[in-house]
């Protein structure tokens, strides 16, 4: 048995997994925390990660390997995505990481980052559906993944997620009705490309902050329970009724609202915008939440390379 763990550097959240795994590749839970590092803050408008956001990420990544290190984990594999992979810095913070942690940072490509995430979705996925289309709602980026019978099929990429749309459309506290206008329009624009039946993929699943922050507010949850967001059923009716509450209060009054983790009351609103003008553009009524995403994958990732490494 080996003690393996996972790091997902994302735009808005990092991410750790801990788990204890066997030669066949079956593991179990160990540990799993997330910290909200806002990594990506004000690189919309730099194209840079600003000094400040990448402190903050380093002194997670610090806690992070503490954790690790306190219970004897053997291997760690880390991943980045958006944030990491788009700023013109990206690789001066791959190297103080390196230099702070010791860790060494995988930045993946979108295709991978997908692949490894739909690896992690169906590991906790319960669906009669042999075609879904996974949404990945990120900080910095937006996936879109088409499975048959747990294969990918095709994946769409788009370069929006909820700290870029926040940062470029949502400057006043609460939004103006004319700032929400345009978001939704640019969505709509930007969605234009995905543009086939929803007959196609008979079920929709939602992974990442957006969805499984929907799902516990929606079940009024005081305390995040991942058992009870994955295969949570968030009609389109009760997503547009969320909306309209975040619209109208403030920062401070959303970070009151059971389920939503304080750090994302100022991205619920463009996250859940995504996802609704999604689910009306592609006549989705219900979507599937599911707490497993990429941290998942990425271990999965691990455990396969640890096994082959002793084939």
């Amino acid at each position: 048995m080996r003690r393996l763990a996972a790091i997902d550097i994302g735009t808005n959240t990092v991410r750790l997994l801990i788990v204890q795994a066997d030669a066949s590749g079956r593991w179990r839970e160990l540990f799993k925390l997330q910290e909200i590092t806002r990594l990506g803050e004000g690189l919309y408008q730099s194209g840079m990660l600003r000094r400040e956001a990448m402190e903050r990420t380093l002194n997670t990544l610090t806690h992070f390997i503490s954790r690790a290190a306190g219970l004897k984990v053997n291997k760690l594999l880390t991943m980045a995505t958006s944030a990491v992979r788009e700023a013109v810095n990206g690789v001066e913070f791959v190297q103080l990481v390196k230099e702070h942690t010791g860790l060494e940072v995988e930045v993946i490509p979108p295709e991978k980052e997908a692949r490894l995430a739909l690896g992690g979705v169906l590991g906790a996925l319960k669906t009669d559906s042999r075609r879904i289309l996974v949404i990945d709602i990120g900080g910095g980026s937006t996936e879109f993944i088409l499975a048959e019978q747990g294969r990918l099929v095709k994946f769409w990429g788009l370069r929006i997620g909820v700290v870029k749309l926040k940062e470029r459309f949502l400057h006043h506290d609460p939004p103006h009705e004319t700032e929400y206008r345009q978001l939704c329009g640019y969505l709509d624009r930007e969605l234009e490309p995905l543009d086939f039946p929803q007959t196609d993929a008979p079920e929709l699943v939602g992974i990442a902050g957006t969805p499984t922050t929907l799902a516990a507010i929606d079940q009024q949850l005081p305390v995040y329970d991942p058992a009870k967001i994955n295969n949570y059923l968030l009609s389109k009716t009760r997503i547009e009724t969320l909306q309209r509450t975040f619209l109208s209060q403030t920062n401070a009054q959303r970070q009151l609202i059971l389920g939503l983790e304080p750090g994302r009351a100022d991205v619920i609103i463009p996250g859940t915008a995504l996802l609704w003008r999604l689910m009306e553009k592609l006549g989705y009524s219900v979507c599937r939440t599911c707490d497993h995403g990429l941290r998942e994958g990425i271990l999965q990732e691990l455990i396969a390379r640890e096994i082959l490494s002793q084939t």
